[in-house]
């Protein structure tokens, strides 16, 4: 009796090592060494999978399905049910056998096996596109691109294209899903649609865009579009909420007075402002003009200092149009053979200059510009600027705040 059980396990163990390497995706077999693994293993779904999969994949190489390939297939969800992959696998198998009513029950019945599986979701939209049912595709591409953030931007292409670019099919697909609208509004600027891509951005919650990882990306995306007015309104609308005691006090500078803590991911529109070693500049919280805050510029005592992009911020202008830039600065033991300027730098390169602070700290010094932006500077920089006049200058040593900036039309 024993040697028996023996037995009956040591056929057990040998069938299912067989099987195991029979179905192992990973090896390549001849198609006849699975056929005859299935009619060796007629219950082993693995072994039908395997045989069906090879079948379906003849198709790329040869153009023609194997007549066994559904019957496989069949077989696998038959030994299988539970299991989606074996009904994915035959609605492949009946739509290349043209049973697309076939393959989409198939595809339906795996959907619900699976139902946040992104890829599965996919296929199964695209094969109602493919039936011509737009309406039904919108659901699974809705669960695709949310389980997987790569199929987004295809999915919005796909339904547009198939929409004949109908923006309501695509504001059906996204329905109040912050992030696939905002995929939706990146989309539509790209087609260079920015007056439907506005609408759409709009009537998305504002809490809800402050909380988008994708609006510093609309920004961008806006931006690199050539819609800096646009791109600078966004942006506003989106600082103020997260900043409401923020003021757009210095006409078209925003926080001319360093009044506002900065916003991580949002700076596209603020001050940018870095060390070089020929000055530490920073944001000195008890001394100001006006208000509680000033920019503090402490020069290293280094000759030939240089200051270019260390101190500055984005700002949008009309072409041909007259502006009037002011902002004051105060000294403290400057010493320095010419002093800092204010400056409007341009693509082209600076637009406008100011005179140079002046070693007088008998009190707050104005300093003024008036320009005209030239035609194609639709965005420039205001600047806090030194350029040596030779290529050696004595170094600069002191102290400058600067404070209440102001960029007006004039």
């Amino acid at each position: 009796m024993v040697a028996v059980i023996g037995l009956g396990l040591g056929a057990m163990v040998t069938s299912n090592f067989i099987v195991r390497g029979v179905a192992d995706r990973r090896i390549e077999l001849p198609r006849e060494w699975l056929a005859a693994a299935a009619e060796r293993f007629p219950n082993s779904a693995r072994v039908s999978f395997q045989l069906a999969n090879m079948d379906i994949a003849g198709v790329a190489n040869n153009g023609q399905l194997d007549a066994q390939a559904e019957i496989h297939a069949m077989q696998t969800v038959n030994l299988a049910p539970w299991d989606y992959k074996a009904r994915r696998l035959l609605a492949m198998a009946q739509e290349l056998n043209g049973k697309q009513k076939e393959a989409e029950n198939s595809l339906r019945s795996a959907v619900k096996l699976a139902p946040n599986h992104a890829e599965l979701n996919w296929s199964y939209a695209n094969l109602l596109l493919r039936r011509g049912k737009l309406g039904e595709s919108l659901q699974p591409f809705r669960i695709a691109a949310r389980a997987k953030v790569g199929l987004l931007p295809s999915a919005v292409e796909t339904i547009w294209r198939s929409s004949s670019g109908s923006l309501d099919t695509l504001k059906a697909f996204a329905g109040n899903d912050t992030e696939l609208l905002m995929a939706i509004v990146r989309f539509l600027i790209e087609q260079n649609m920015v007056a439907e891509a506005v609408s759409v951005f709009n009537s998305i919650d504002k809490q809800a865009k402050i909380n988008s990882p994708r609006s510093p990306e609309l920004i961008t995306t806006l931006t690199n579009a050539g819609q800096f007015s646009l791109a600078k309104a966004t942006w506003i609308d989106l600082i103020t909420a997260l900043r409401p005691e923020a003021q757009m006090a210095g006409g078209l500078v925003w926080d001319g007075g360093f009044e506002t803590d900065a916003v991580e991911g949002l700076n596209q529109f603020s001050w940018a402002i870095r060390q070089n070693r020929y000055a530490r500049i920073v944001i000195d919280r008890s001394f100001a003009r006006t208000g509680a805050r000033s920019l503090k510029v402490v020069f290293s005592g280094l000759d030939t200092t240089t200051l270019g992009d260390e101190a500055q911020q984005t700002v949008v202008l009309k072409p041909g149009a007259n502006y009037r830039l002011e902002c004051y600065a105060k000294v403290k033991d400057l010493v320095t053979p010419e002093g800092p300027r204010v400056a409007v730098i341009g693509q082209g390169g600076v637009i406008a200059v100011s005179d140079p602070v002046m070693a007088d700290s008998s009190g707050w010094q104005r300093l003024a510009i008036s320009f005209v932006a030239p035609a194609n500077t639709p965005q420039a920089a205001v600047a806090i600027v030194r350029t040596p006049k030779f290529s050696y200058d004595d170094p600069t040593r002191g102290i400058i705040w600067f404070d209440d900036f102001t960029l007006v039309e004039q």
